[in-house]
Protein backbone atom coordinates (compact mmCIF):
# COMPACT_ATOMS: atom_id res chain seq x y z
CA UNK A 1 0.00 0.00 0.00
CA UNK A 2 1.40 3.39 -0.98
CA UNK A 3 0.68 7.06 -0.39
CA UNK A 4 -0.56 7.16 -4.00
CA UNK A 5 -3.42 4.84 -3.07
CA UNK A 6 -4.48 7.23 -0.31
CA UNK A 7 -4.29 10.24 -2.63
CA UNK A 8 -6.37 8.40 -5.23
CA UNK A 9 -8.82 7.39 -2.52
CA UNK A 10 -9.11 10.95 -1.23
CA UNK A 11 -9.91 12.23 -4.72
CA UNK A 12 -12.61 9.56 -5.02
CA UNK A 13 -14.29 10.12 -1.64
CA UNK A 14 -13.59 13.78 -0.87
CA UNK A 15 -17.11 14.87 -1.80
CA UNK A 16 -18.63 12.01 0.21
CA UNK A 17 -16.99 12.80 3.56
CA UNK A 18 -16.64 15.70 5.96
CA UNK A 19 -13.24 17.37 6.16
CA UNK A 20 -13.27 17.32 9.93
CA UNK A 21 -11.85 20.29 11.85
CA UNK A 22 -8.51 20.31 13.63
CA UNK A 23 -9.26 22.21 16.83
CA UNK A 24 -6.56 23.82 18.95
CA UNK A 25 -7.26 23.29 22.65
CA UNK A 26 -5.75 26.21 24.61
CA UNK A 27 -6.69 24.88 28.06
CA UNK A 28 -5.08 21.47 27.65
CA UNK A 29 -2.11 23.08 25.89
CA UNK A 30 -1.49 25.48 28.75
CA UNK A 31 -1.87 22.70 31.29
CA UNK A 32 0.73 20.53 29.55
CA UNK A 33 3.12 23.19 28.14
CA UNK A 34 2.71 21.88 24.60
CA UNK A 35 0.31 22.69 21.74
CA UNK A 36 -2.53 20.18 21.58
CA UNK A 37 -4.81 19.89 18.55
CA UNK A 38 -7.89 17.65 18.41
CA UNK A 39 -8.80 16.07 15.06
CA UNK A 40 -12.58 15.86 15.42
CA UNK A 41 -13.52 12.62 13.65
CA UNK A 42 -16.43 12.54 16.09
CA UNK A 43 -17.89 15.09 13.64
CA UNK A 44 -17.52 12.77 10.65
CA UNK A 45 -20.58 11.33 8.89
CA UNK A 46 -21.80 8.38 11.04
CA UNK A 47 -20.03 10.11 13.98
CA UNK A 48 -16.72 8.27 13.58
CA UNK A 49 -13.69 7.87 11.31
CA UNK A 50 -15.09 4.51 10.18
CA UNK A 51 -17.19 6.22 7.51
CA UNK A 52 -14.05 7.12 5.56
CA UNK A 53 -12.99 3.49 5.21
CA UNK A 54 -16.44 2.19 4.36
CA UNK A 55 -17.21 4.81 1.72
CA UNK A 56 -13.76 4.16 0.27
CA UNK A 57 -14.56 0.46 -0.11
CA UNK A 58 -18.06 1.00 -1.50
CA UNK A 59 -17.00 3.61 -4.06
CA UNK A 60 -14.19 1.24 -5.06
CA UNK A 61 -16.78 -1.51 -5.61
CA UNK A 62 -18.81 0.91 -7.74
CA UNK A 63 -15.73 1.56 -9.88
CA UNK A 64 -15.40 -2.22 -10.32
CA UNK A 65 -19.00 -2.44 -11.53
CA UNK A 66 -20.52 -3.80 -8.28
CA UNK A 67 -23.26 -1.25 -7.58
CA UNK A 68 -25.94 -3.18 -5.69
CA UNK A 69 -26.74 -6.37 -3.79
CA UNK A 70 -25.66 -7.68 -0.40
CA UNK A 71 -22.46 -6.87 1.44
CA UNK A 72 -21.15 -8.41 4.65
CA UNK A 73 -19.54 -6.76 7.68
CA UNK A 74 -18.69 -7.68 11.27
CA UNK A 75 -19.16 -5.05 13.97
CA UNK A 76 -21.12 -4.06 17.06
CA UNK A 77 -20.74 -0.32 16.69
CA UNK A 78 -19.04 2.34 14.59
CA UNK A 79 -18.12 0.14 11.63
CA UNK A 80 -21.67 -1.24 11.46
CA UNK A 81 -23.16 2.27 11.62
CA UNK A 82 -20.85 3.43 8.83
CA UNK A 83 -21.72 0.38 6.71
CA UNK A 84 -25.46 0.97 7.24
CA UNK A 85 -25.38 4.68 6.39
CA UNK A 86 -23.00 4.37 3.44
CA UNK A 87 -24.86 1.34 2.06
CA UNK A 88 -28.12 3.26 1.96
CA UNK A 89 -26.38 6.01 -0.01
CA UNK A 90 -24.55 3.65 -2.36
CA UNK A 91 -27.34 1.12 -2.99
CA UNK A 92 -26.20 -1.95 -1.03
CA UNK A 93 -28.00 -4.24 1.46
CA UNK A 94 -25.80 -4.94 4.50
CA UNK A 95 -25.57 -8.17 6.48
CA UNK A 96 -23.92 -7.45 9.83
CA UNK A 97 -22.31 -10.23 11.91
CA UNK A 98 -22.11 -9.58 15.66
CA UNK A 99 -20.74 -11.65 18.58
CA UNK A 100 -23.26 -13.80 20.45
CA UNK A 101 -22.34 -11.84 23.58
CA UNK A 102 -23.49 -8.52 22.13
CA UNK A 103 -25.20 -6.35 24.74
CA UNK A 104 -28.83 -5.34 24.45
CA UNK A 105 -27.78 -1.70 24.16
CA UNK A 106 -25.52 -2.42 21.19
CA UNK A 107 -28.13 -4.66 19.55
CA UNK A 108 -30.77 -1.96 19.93
CA UNK A 109 -28.34 0.53 18.40
CA UNK A 110 -27.86 -1.64 15.30
CA UNK A 111 -31.57 -2.39 14.94
CA UNK A 112 -32.31 1.26 14.19
CA UNK A 113 -30.71 0.71 10.78
CA UNK A 114 -31.97 -1.28 7.79
CA UNK A 115 -29.57 -4.20 8.22
CA UNK A 116 -29.78 -7.97 8.58
CA UNK A 117 -28.12 -9.06 11.83
CA UNK A 118 -26.49 -12.48 12.32
CA UNK A 119 -25.11 -13.53 15.74
CA UNK A 120 -21.97 -15.68 15.45
CA UNK A 121 -18.78 -16.07 17.50
CA UNK A 122 -17.71 -15.35 21.06
CA UNK A 123 -15.39 -12.39 20.40
CA UNK A 124 -15.15 -9.72 17.71
CA UNK A 125 -12.05 -11.36 16.21
CA UNK A 126 -13.86 -14.72 15.88
CA UNK A 127 -16.96 -13.01 14.48
CA UNK A 128 -14.84 -11.29 11.82
CA UNK A 129 -13.45 -14.65 10.66
CA UNK A 130 -16.93 -16.23 10.50
CA UNK A 131 -18.30 -13.24 8.59
CA UNK A 132 -15.45 -13.43 6.09
CA UNK A 133 -16.06 -17.16 5.58
CA UNK A 134 -19.78 -16.52 5.02
CA UNK A 135 -19.05 -13.79 2.49
CA UNK A 136 -16.61 -16.04 0.62
CA UNK A 137 -19.13 -18.91 0.57
CA UNK A 138 -21.87 -16.67 -0.76
CA UNK A 139 -19.55 -14.73 -3.11
CA UNK A 140 -20.57 -11.46 -1.44
CA UNK A 141 -18.18 -8.51 -0.85
CA UNK A 142 -16.82 -8.45 2.70
CA UNK A 143 -16.03 -5.15 4.41
CA UNK A 144 -13.44 -6.04 7.02
CA UNK A 145 -13.39 -3.39 9.76
CA UNK A 146 -9.63 -2.87 9.43
CA UNK A 147 -7.74 -5.56 7.46
CA UNK A 148 -8.47 -4.23 3.97
CA UNK A 149 -6.35 -1.96 1.76
CA UNK A 150 -9.32 0.15 0.65
CA UNK A 151 -10.60 0.54 4.21
CA UNK A 152 -7.14 1.53 5.46
CA UNK A 153 -6.64 3.96 2.59
CA UNK A 154 -9.97 5.61 3.36
CA UNK A 155 -9.11 6.01 7.03
CA UNK A 156 -5.67 7.27 6.05
CA UNK A 157 -7.22 10.26 4.28
CA UNK A 158 -7.24 11.85 7.74
CA UNK A 159 -3.47 12.27 7.30
CA UNK A 160 -3.94 14.18 4.05
CA UNK A 161 -6.20 16.64 5.85
CA UNK A 162 -3.81 16.92 8.80
CA UNK A 163 -0.92 17.99 6.58
CA UNK A 164 -3.09 20.74 5.10
CA UNK A 165 -4.38 21.86 8.50
CA UNK A 166 -1.11 21.69 10.47
CA UNK A 167 1.98 21.23 8.27
CA UNK A 168 4.31 21.34 11.28
CA UNK A 169 3.30 18.37 13.42
CA UNK A 170 5.67 16.73 15.87
CA UNK A 171 3.56 13.76 16.93
CA UNK A 172 0.16 12.22 16.22
CA UNK A 173 -1.59 10.13 18.89
CA UNK A 174 -4.00 7.55 17.50
CA UNK A 175 -6.38 5.09 19.22
CA UNK A 176 -5.77 1.46 18.22
CA UNK A 177 -8.26 -1.39 18.02
CA UNK A 178 -7.65 -3.48 14.92
CA UNK A 179 -5.09 -0.97 13.68
CA UNK A 180 -6.74 0.25 10.47
CA UNK A 181 -6.86 3.89 11.53
CA UNK A 182 -3.26 4.14 12.71
CA UNK A 183 -1.99 2.09 9.74
CA UNK A 184 -3.54 4.49 7.24
CA UNK A 185 -2.42 7.64 9.06
CA UNK A 186 1.09 6.36 9.82
CA UNK A 187 1.81 5.00 6.36
CA UNK A 188 0.91 8.28 4.67
CA UNK A 189 2.60 10.65 7.14
CA UNK A 190 5.79 8.60 7.25
CA UNK A 191 5.98 8.66 3.44
CA UNK A 192 5.77 12.47 3.40
CA UNK A 193 7.36 13.54 6.70
CA UNK A 194 9.12 10.59 8.36
CA UNK A 195 10.18 12.77 11.30
CA UNK A 196 6.57 12.95 12.57
CA UNK A 197 6.18 10.53 15.50
CA UNK A 198 3.21 8.16 15.38
CA UNK A 199 2.02 7.03 18.80
CA UNK A 200 -0.47 4.19 19.23
CA UNK A 201 -2.87 4.36 22.18
CA UNK A 202 -4.57 1.28 23.64
CA UNK A 203 -6.35 0.36 26.88
CA UNK A 204 -4.31 -1.57 29.41
CA UNK A 205 -7.24 -4.02 29.48
CA UNK A 206 -7.25 -4.54 25.69
CA UNK A 207 -3.59 -4.32 24.61
CA UNK A 208 -3.63 -6.84 21.76
CA UNK A 209 -1.75 -4.79 19.14
CA UNK A 210 0.88 -3.60 21.63
CA UNK A 211 1.43 -7.14 22.93
CA UNK A 212 1.44 -8.57 19.40
CA UNK A 213 4.16 -6.16 18.28
CA UNK A 214 6.20 -7.05 21.38
CA UNK A 215 5.76 -10.77 20.74
CA UNK A 216 6.31 -10.57 16.99
CA UNK A 217 3.04 -12.41 16.37
CA UNK A 218 -0.70 -11.95 16.92
CA UNK A 219 -1.61 -12.69 20.53
CA UNK A 220 -4.92 -13.99 21.87
CA UNK A 221 -7.81 -11.72 22.84
CA UNK A 222 -7.75 -10.17 26.32
CA UNK A 223 -10.48 -11.38 28.67
CA UNK A 224 -10.56 -8.10 30.60
CA UNK A 225 -13.27 -5.50 30.20
CA UNK A 226 -12.66 -1.88 29.21
CA UNK A 227 -14.93 1.14 28.90
CA UNK A 228 -13.14 1.76 25.59
CA UNK A 229 -15.10 -1.09 24.00
CA UNK A 230 -14.75 0.46 20.55
CA UNK A 231 -11.16 -0.80 20.44
CA UNK A 232 -11.67 -4.12 22.25
CA UNK A 233 -12.23 -7.60 20.87
CA UNK A 234 -8.85 -8.77 19.64
CA UNK A 235 -7.17 -9.07 16.25
CA UNK A 236 -7.87 -11.11 13.15
CA UNK A 237 -4.94 -13.58 13.04
CA UNK A 238 -4.26 -12.66 9.40
CA UNK A 239 -4.70 -8.90 9.66
CA UNK A 240 -2.48 -6.80 7.38
CA UNK A 241 -2.43 -4.04 10.00
CA UNK A 242 0.01 -5.96 12.19
CA UNK A 243 2.91 -5.57 9.76
CA UNK A 244 1.97 -1.95 9.05
CA UNK A 245 2.05 -1.14 12.77
CA UNK A 246 5.38 -2.93 13.14
CA UNK A 247 6.81 -0.84 10.30
CA UNK A 248 5.35 2.62 10.85
CA UNK A 249 4.32 3.14 14.49
CA UNK A 250 7.05 4.70 16.64
CA UNK A 251 5.73 4.03 20.12
CA UNK A 252 2.74 2.79 22.10
CA UNK A 253 1.04 3.95 25.28
CA UNK A 254 -1.21 1.74 27.40
CA UNK A 255 -3.91 3.53 29.41
CA UNK A 256 -5.73 2.51 32.58
CA UNK A 257 -9.49 2.78 32.87
CA UNK A 258 -9.07 5.76 35.19
CA UNK A 259 -6.76 7.54 32.74
CA UNK A 260 -9.34 7.04 29.97
CA UNK A 261 -12.12 8.40 32.17
CA UNK A 262 -10.10 11.48 33.15
CA UNK A 263 -9.28 12.24 29.52
CA UNK A 264 -12.91 11.89 28.44
CA UNK A 265 -13.95 14.28 31.19
CA UNK A 266 -11.21 16.77 30.29
CA UNK A 267 -12.32 16.84 26.65
CA UNK A 268 -15.90 17.46 27.73
CA UNK A 269 -14.82 20.08 30.26
CA UNK A 270 -12.71 22.02 27.74
CA UNK A 271 -14.78 21.60 24.55
CA UNK A 272 -18.27 20.50 25.68
CA UNK A 273 -17.97 17.68 23.13
CA UNK A 274 -19.29 14.21 23.92
CA UNK A 275 -16.87 11.53 22.73
CA UNK A 276 -16.62 7.80 23.27
CA UNK A 277 -14.01 6.31 25.62
CA UNK A 278 -12.01 4.88 22.70
CA UNK A 279 -11.65 8.41 21.32
CA UNK A 280 -10.30 9.63 24.67
CA UNK A 281 -7.32 7.26 24.42
CA UNK A 282 -5.32 9.74 22.33
CA UNK A 283 -5.76 12.58 24.81
CA UNK A 284 -5.13 10.22 27.74
CA UNK A 285 -1.80 9.27 26.16
CA UNK A 286 -0.83 12.92 25.67
CA UNK A 287 -1.66 13.60 29.33
CA UNK A 288 0.53 10.67 30.34
CA UNK A 289 3.49 11.48 28.08
CA UNK A 290 3.36 15.29 27.94
CA UNK A 291 6.75 15.75 29.62
CA UNK A 292 8.37 14.06 26.60
CA UNK A 293 6.83 16.59 24.19
CA UNK A 294 7.29 20.02 25.78
CA UNK A 295 6.65 22.93 23.36
CA UNK A 296 5.75 20.56 20.53
CA UNK A 297 2.72 20.37 18.22
CA UNK A 298 0.70 17.30 19.18
CA UNK A 299 -2.38 15.95 17.39
CA UNK A 300 -4.91 13.72 19.14
CA UNK A 301 -7.34 11.80 16.93
CA UNK A 302 -10.85 11.87 18.43
CA UNK A 303 -12.08 8.75 16.69
CA UNK A 304 -15.81 8.86 17.43
CA UNK A 305 -18.67 9.90 19.68
CA UNK A 306 -20.77 6.77 20.30
CA UNK A 307 -21.16 6.34 24.05
CA UNK A 308 -23.93 4.99 26.26
CA UNK A 309 -25.62 7.97 27.93
CA UNK A 310 -25.64 6.33 31.34
CA UNK A 311 -21.89 5.64 31.15
CA UNK A 312 -21.17 9.19 30.00
CA UNK A 313 -23.22 10.69 32.83
CA UNK A 314 -21.51 8.39 35.33
CA UNK A 315 -18.03 9.44 34.16
CA UNK A 316 -18.88 13.15 34.22
CA UNK A 317 -20.38 12.86 37.70
CA UNK A 318 -17.46 10.82 39.01
CA UNK A 319 -14.75 13.09 37.59
CA UNK A 320 -16.42 16.42 38.38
Amino acid sequence: MSENLQLETYKRIQKEINETPLEYNPKISKKLACRVYLKAENKQISASFKYRGVISKLTYLHEKGITSGSIVAASTGNHAAAVAIASEKMGFQPIIFVPESISDAKLNFLQQYQVQIIKKGAFSSETEILAAEYAKRKAIPFLHPYSDKQIIAGQGTIAIELLKQLPKMDAVFVPIGGGGLISGIAQYLKSIKPEIKIIGCQPLNAPEMVESVKAGKIVSTSDKETIADGVAGGLDPSTITFNLCQKYVDDYVLLSEEEIRKALFLIYETTKQVIEPAAALSVAAILKKANDYKNQNLVAILSGSRIDKALFNQIIKQES
